[in-house]
């Protein structure tokens, strides 16, 4: 898809861009917080069965999404060396 594709002249900016550590409590604490309320839907629902198979569908997708981005910024990180040597 083309970067004109959606009509503007300019394309999307944030006024302010969220700040390292708000990002960070943002990444450690949303996964804290589903695991929470799973929790606390096992107690109240009394499916222990299902909350334990959500709980590790979580964990399980968690682990892989980690993996990849780590993958993907190592790879963006050795693209970003082999072309700031040709400058």
């Amino acid at each position: 898809m083309p970067d004109d594709a959606h009509g503007f002249e300019e394309p999307f900016r944030p006024l302010r861009p969220a700040s390292g550590p708000k990002l960070i409590a943002a990444l450690v604490f949303g996964p804290i917080l589903w695991v929470i309320a799973l929790i606390a839907a096992a107690v109240l629902l009394d499916r222990t069965d299902a909350i334990e198979l959500g709980l590790l569908v979580t964990a399980a997708s968690f682990v892989f999404a980690a993996i990849v981005l780590s993958l993907l910024r190592v790879g963006r990180r050795r693209e970003e060396r082999r072309y700031a040597d040709r400058a």
